[in-house]
């Protein structure tokens, strides 16, 4: 029996409708000789540190800061859930019975891991082909079941994989754990996040923010000579008076001198030039490319716009999204007449060739394209609109180049220099169908008017000098269209002449499968926000990453992770030996680990108020939302109570599920009022008796009122002491 194990069920289905008619059975399908299984993802994960800490899955127990850092030694794994142990029992069996196995995880260093992974832990040693679906409509899945590879000859890129999530864990675990020690040692709770890429790409979120709150407008201006029909503007000498720092006229004096100056003089004309020049069709969507320019025509979030080409994908609908590359093999020219009739767009040429076609170009994926296949009457709105811009994209690589004539006239008028620039289009040609793929907003356009034909000295009147004042403006917040691209584009972050050049060439911050999973994490884990369009980083993570650029500089800069991709891609090439990547993860996480927990973050610690908890007596902390709205907290962590604060400073209405909390029953007389108390529960399940009327709170002593919590007061005050230090 040969056995295919898929990515996933939908992969599987188009294997097996390829292969015969198959006969559903559980968990896997029947194709004749061949049967067809598939994951759920990854179906295995990597033991926790508290299991790693125990030497045992399922252990819970909390890692104190003497134990850091974490150094699994070798990584294990043990199945995601109850659901992932169910289908691994699954193939499990469908093993014991194969003769060779056929690997059908996708396309990428994941999809090689995610099935090599289960292949290991279930000790196989069989022989296995490799199954590359760049797409999966029935063509392209024909295609690939007559080019099998041997699937030893991707164990680099299976290689790289495993050792990135192998070092993501290390520096994420133990970063991570180190840093919420230290805080909850100065008084602080919770637990904090840190990633490989999530920081560094929340890092870019709070500069950002830095940015927006540190501008200051400024005023500045322009002086443009009109010339008929012609405005050209002043180019200003670099020792011109009156200049900021970025070359902009701050002195509305000299622009207003200007002006008068040159009005009615005449502007004689120093230099022409007339060309004609043509801007071929942009490249077809890599993953980047198709997020950005669906966040702006669209308002599609990163994670939206990955859903909806993968669901396509998995449909046979277009090719497989997570690629970096924008280039398409010459070999799938050929398709283009029959993929160009299903789109009906009238005027393309399936005979004309783009330099997007080029086979040289492309390594492991191609840019992303239609099959052909029609969209599923029941396709989401999400998915309709990415279809229409991968559908637009392809078919504008068979359309002619757009044709411009473009005119630049320089004049000289009262001893200054004026420029003036036109730009017509005389053929449209890709156009016609749509604009550019690109997703930043242009730049605010100068109308220079309809330069007619000139000759070099000749003279023309200027009619007179406009001053033109325009204020500076600030940097946009972020969007997911625009925070994808500072991600691709990290090399703009690097100072260092040398790394910046590599990183232009060959990496990012994160890859084109992970940057919209990493900015839904930030979210979820309230490091970030969305703001309509906009993402915007909470109080809580600036707070973080302040700490972190004090204590911990390398995991908020984009360039560390960045070379680390680099030293991944050399994994998956089989340049650069795995065990010689870890070794240096496993050195720089001892240091990193012990920067965490030496450094002082003092000022993620809640400051002591001198007001008691009016539930236990226990010292109540200042604290905030993540929103930055000023609470108080109980010191007491077997209370956990949080209330609003009066303006005096004093605490308000409890804050929380708390408040409405009724006890479970009731309990003896309250020694003051003597009115009968509650009985509650504390988070570990420990009884309490608490006064109706704020008198106190007590341990369960065998249904009597034991000790106060207020015997709890002066060991708490003195470790926020402490803590304040």
């Amino acid at each position: 029996m040969r056995l295919f194990i898929a990515e996933k069920p939908s992969v599987a289905r188009a294997i097996a409708q390829v292969l015969g008619t198959p006969r559903k059975a559980d968990g896997y399908l029947e194709v004749g000789a061949d049967t067809v299984t598939w994951c759920y993802g990854h179906l295995l994960t990597q033991w926790t540190p508290e299991e790693v800490q125990a030497g045992k899955a399922g252990q819970r127990e909390s890692i104190p800061a003497s134990a850091l850092p974490i150094i699994p030694s070798p990584f294990r794994l043990r199945p995601r859930d109850a659901d992932a142990s169910r289908q691994i029992r699954v193939i499990d069996a469908l093993l014991k019975k194969a003769d060779s196995v056929v690997h059908a995880g996708d396309p990428d260093r994941e999809g090689q891991l995610l099935v090599d992974e289960v292949l290991g832990y279930l000790g196989w040693q069989g022989a296995t082909k490799r199954i590359w679906l760049a797409a999966v409509d029935p063509e392209s899945v024909k295609k690939a079941l007559v080019a099998l590879k041997d699937n030893t000859n991707m164990r680099p890129l299976s290689q790289s994989a495993e050792a990135r999530a192998q070092a993501d864990w290390l520096v994420g675990m133990n970063a991570s754990i180190a840093f919420s020690r230290n805080v909850q040692a100065r008084g602080g709770s919770g637990s904090w996040s840190i990633g490989r890429v999530q920081t560094p790409t929340l890092a870019l979120l709070v500069r950002r923010e830095e940015e927006l709150r540190n501008f200051q407008p400024r005023q500045y201006y322009r002086v443009a000579a009109r010339i008929g029909e012609i405005r050209a503007w002043w180019q200003m000498p670099d020792d011109q008076d009156g200049l900021d720092d970025d070359g902009r006229l701050q002195n509305k004096g000299i622009a207003e001198a200007v002006a008068q100056a040159i009005t009615g003089q005449v502007a004689v004309v120093i230099s022409y030039s007339r060309k004609e020049g043509k801007r071929q069709a942009p490249m077809p969507f890599a993953l980047s490319d198709l997020q950005k320019a669906a966040s702006q025509r669209h308002g599609l979030s990163a994670a939206q716009t990955l859903e909806a080409a993968q669901k396509l994908y998995e449909a046979g609908i277009s090719t497989y999204p997570r690629t970096d590359c924008s280039y398409l093999p010459e070999e799938q020219h050929g398709d283009a007449a029959r993929i160009l009739e299903k789109l009906h767009i009238p005027g393309a040429d399936p005979q004309r060739k783009h330099l997007a076609w080029n086979t040289t170009k492309v390594e492991a994926h191609h840019g992303i394209m239609p099959t052909g296949q029609p969209l599923p009457p029941d396709a989401t709105s999400a998915m309709q609109q990415i279809f229409s811009l991968i559908a637009e994209s392809y078919a504008r690589l068979f359309f002619p180049p757009e044709l411009y004539e473009q005119r630049d006239a320089t004049f000289e008028i009262a001893g200054r220099r004026f420029v003036a620039r036109s730009r017509v289009v005389t053929d449209p040609g890709w156009t016609r169908i749509g604009a550019n793929n690109d997703a930043e907003e242009p730049d605010e356009a100068e109308d220079d008017g309809q330069i007619p034909v000139l000759q070099r000295g000749e003279q023309k009147h200027c009619e007179r000098g406009e001053l033109v004042g325009k204020t500076t403006t600030p940097p946009k917040p972020y969007n997911d269209g625009t925070l994808i691209a500072a991600m691709t584009r990290i090399h703009t972050l690097v100072e260092d002449p040398k790394l910046k050049a590599r990183l232009k060439e060959t990496s990012g911050l994160g890859t084109e499968a992970t940057r919209a999973g990493t900015i839904e994490t930030l979210i979820s884990r309230e490091y970030a926000e969305r703001r309509k369009k906009e993402i915007r980083p909470t109080q809580r993570g600036i707070q973080l990453v302040q700490s972190l650029r004090a204590a911990a500089p390398s995991t908020v800069d984009p360039g560390v992770t960045a070379i680390w991709e680099d030293a991944l891609a050399s994994v998956a090439v089989g340049r650069l030996p795995v065990e010689s990547f870890l070794s240096k993860q496993v050195e720089a996480v001892r240091s990193l680990t012990q920067r965490i927990l030496q450094a002082d973050l003092g000022q993620l610690a809640p400051a002591p108020t001198g007001h008691v908890c009016p539930s236990c007596n226990a010292l109540l902390l200042a604290r905030s939302s993540r929103k930055g709205t000023a609470f108080l907290a109980c010191s007491n962590e077997d209370c956990n109570t949080a209330w609003s604060r009066n303006q005096d400073g004093t605490p308000g209405a409890q804050i929380g599920e708390q408040s409405s909390k009724t006890p479970e029953s009731l309990g003896p007389a309250c020694p003051v009022c003597k009115a009968e108390t509650g009985r509650f529960l504390t988070r570990t399940q420990k009884g309490y008796f608490r006064c109706p009327s704020g008198h106190g709170s007590w341990w369960d002593d065998n249904g009597k009122l034991g000790k106060e919590w207020e015997a709890r007061k002066p060991v708490q005050a003195s470790r926020n002491q402490r803590r304040s230090k």
